[in-house]
């Protein structure tokens, strides 16, 4: 008898002991985490900012063109330069394209997320209906965003309308699969017990099929605002805008000025980057924290 009572007291012991160390462990391991994270991150940049000036150089040295190809400073300064000289460009300072390109991008993905949200639901939690309805989101989700182009001016002529309707269209899409397809990830025996004690509409949605398909959805609108950041230039480039930083590439392109055309790629990359990296990665990890999927940092 006392012998067992010795194991047991050492089993629960050495179970105290690991998950005190576990924990310990694992909290030391976060700002580790975090700067490996980091590190990486600087790499890439760094060897993305290496083979452009192995680009630059071997195509201004060794190939025969009449134009120079920019160097990553050179570009890079000009942005750091416009942005605070505030020199203009096609009528608009540097910041200006930039606040008309994101305004542009936020009203589309905003009704982008709710429909996309919406849509993405329904079709997810009713099986029967995902079948069909899948199929036309399938469809308009193959189409490229060059190609709503023609539609958006036949629909809106030029301007405002017709990019937002481009950028609309394509994140929708995406939206709408993603969250369909977490929600179809929710063990249909939970849906089942949950409208036996009541549940049903918000709150199931919001107690039940929200916190299953959350990183899903939220993977879902970092796709769909990535698509509606590249598709966005695209969109001005092609579309009379006026302003914008698609409008202002084609209009320094025009100019052959393509120093500060590489200027404006590095701009959009930029923002782009700090929309995925720091607002998307810092909400899904938060997200994640909270359902015990990840430790929080």
């Amino acid at each position: 008898m006392s012998i067992w009572n010795n194991d047991e007291r050492i089993a629960k012991q050495i179970d105290t002991d690991g998950v005190t160390d576990g924990h310990v462990k694992l909290k030391s391991w976060v700002p580790m985490k975090i700067l490996l994270t980091t590190l990486t991150f600087i790499a890439g940049v760094v060897i993305v900012l290496l083979m452009w000036q192995l680009m630059a150089w071997y195509v201004n040295e060794y190939m025969n063109i009449i134009l120079k190809f920019p160097y990553p400073a050179e570009s890079i300064q000009w942005a750091i330069d416009c942005l605070i000289d505030g020199e203009k460009i096609y009528g608009s300072t540097l910041l200006q394209h930039i606040e008309a390109s994101l305004r542009r991008v936020l009203i589309a993905f905003s009704l982008a997320a709710v429909t996309g949200i919406v849509l993405g639901t329904f079709l997810g939690y009713f099986s029967k209906i995902y079948s069909i309805g899948i199929v036309p989101v399938t469809v308009f989700q193959t189409i490229p965003g060059l190609a709503w182009v023609p539609i958006a001016l036949l629909l809106f002529g030029l301007g405002d309308d017709a990019s937002i309707f481009i950028i609309y269209a394509v994140s929708t899409m995406v939206i709408t699969i993603n969250v369909s397809g977490g929600i179809r990830t929710v063990p249909e025996v939970v849906t089942r017990a949950s409208k036996m004690m009541g549940a049903g509409g918000a709150v199931m949605f919001i107690k039940i099929l929200l916190p299953y398909s959350a990183v899903s959805i939220i993977n879902g609108l970092r796709l769909g605002l990535g698509s509606a950041w590249r598709v966005l230039i695209a969109a001005e480039m092609l579309i009379g805008t006026g302003i914008g930083l698609g409008s202002s590439m084609e209009t320094l392109r025009d100019d052959l000025n393509f120093v500060g055309a590489f200027g404006c790629i590095v701009v959009i990359v930029i923002i782009g980057l700090l929309i995925d990296k720091v607002l998307f990665s810092a909400i899904e990890k938060t997200v994640r924290h909270k359902l015990g999927l990840e430790e929080g940092y």
